[in-house]
């Protein structure tokens, strides 16, 4: 009878069964998510749609784990082993630690601050110009004081109210920069620009291959304290999504769905997923090339999980994985939120702090880290 007992107590019913089932599919799911990070999507790009579900396969997976703890504890050691598994991945998403970027103004002024954003061309995303808009952004990098400044979809008039590049350098009270635009006439632009309260000693572009206009890269070498390095300022592939499909991924958190829509974003992604593994490598390369340090800032397009992010911060320092708290969410577009925009760091730079400046006005967040040129 005691027999009986115990091998009863043991086992689990059928109910309990299929969501260990589910459990097991979810915990298979995200060590797949993990993949994503090593696996080239040139070689095999299906295991790049896990990485960029890998939030959400984490959120499923810590929901089993607390499940089994009320249930069955022992049955909650199969996604807290894969969780664990993957902490690197958790901590490059989420950081444990209390808020170490609330310095303004900078500590030490051997620091150097480094301040990346895409500005959407100085405006709220699809939408017209606006002063207000413009103004509070500005007042931002004004608060912020970066001694470089990195902007993507960087947006100015040659004159006027909108002539933000002169707004910029007397914010920073500077001469310095470097402005690439992408499209251009008489009247205004559009592109790439870095700031600096340092003098620009060189610069250059990447441009890549089989890529539109807008999605490069402009670097900039500077020397501090006797001592050079170069920056680069990032605007790695765009999904490049229509208003039709941002319309439908609003019906997909409505529950409402379709596949030709799911196809069209699907491909998107896949494309991009592709472009920026290629775009990666190349930037990497030229970055080790350089022999100079380095810092890469801007927008990677990319989360922590993916093949690009893995490849540009091997053996160097991600600053939010250094410093960062809470978090780490960049966007604030209509698609679901991830972060996609990085500061990097080459080994020669201590990372002293780092901020996510939570204002939203462009469709992405400003990001600032403070570094030690050692």
């Amino acid at each position: 009878m005691r027999s009986k007992t115990r091998k009863k107590g043991s086992s689990i019913g059928y109910f309990s069964k299929s969501i260990f089932v589910l459990n097991t599919i979810a915990a298979v799911t995200l060590l797949l998510s993990y993949l994503a990070a090593f696996i080239n999507p040139q070689s095999f790009w299906p295991f790049a749609f896990f990485g960029l579900a890998y939030p959400f396969l984490l959120l499923i997976n810590i929901a089993f784990v607390v499940y089994w703890l009320f249930r069955k504890a022992k049955y909650s050691l199969l996604s807290l082993a894969v969780i664990l598994i993957g902490w690197k991945f958790v901590t490059g998403n989420i950081g444990f630690r209390g808020s170490t970027g609330i310095q303004v103004p900078k500590s030490s002024q051997n620091f150097i601050r480094v301040l990346t954003w895409n500005a959407h061309y100085f405006k709220k995303f699809d939408s017209q110009n606006d002063k207000i808009v413009k103004d509070q952004m500005l007042d931002v990098i004004r608060n912020e004081q970066p001694d470089v400044l990195c902007i993507q979809e960087f947006y100015s008039r040659k004159k006027g109210e909108f002539n933000i590049r002169k707004s910029v350098l007397e914010i920073l009270n500077t001469e310095h920069y470097y402005l690439e635009n992408i499209m251009a006439n008489d009247y205004e632009g559009i592109g790439l620009a870095i700031f600096s309260k340092y003098k620009v000693r060189n610069k250059g572009q990447i441009v890549f291959p089989n890529t539109d206009a807008g999605n490069q890269v402009i670097y900039a070498d500077f020397k501090v304290n006797n001592k050079s390095f170069r920056i680069y300022c990032v605007h790695l592939q765009s999904i490049k999504f229509q208003p039709e499909d941002y319309d439908y991924l609003k019906e997909v958190k409505q529950a409402n769905a379709n596949a030709e829509s799911s196809k069209r974003i699907g491909s998107r992604l896949k494309n991009a997923f592709l472009k920026r593994a290629e775009q990666a490598k190349i930037l990497r390369r030229h970055a080790l090339d350089s022999g100079l340090p380095y810092l890469i800032a801007g927008d990677f397009n990319d989360t922590p999980a993916s093949y690009t992010v893995n490849t540009l911060s091997k053996g160097i320092k991600n600053s939010f994985r250094e410093k960062g708290s809470g978090f780490g969410v960049t966007y604030n577009g209509d698609f679901p939120n991830f972060q996609i925009d990085y500061i990097l760091a080459s080994n020669d730079f201590n990372v002293k702090n780092y901020c996510i400046i939570p204002k939203k006005l462009s469709d992405h967040y400003p990001v600032r880290s403070d570094m030690e040129l050692k």
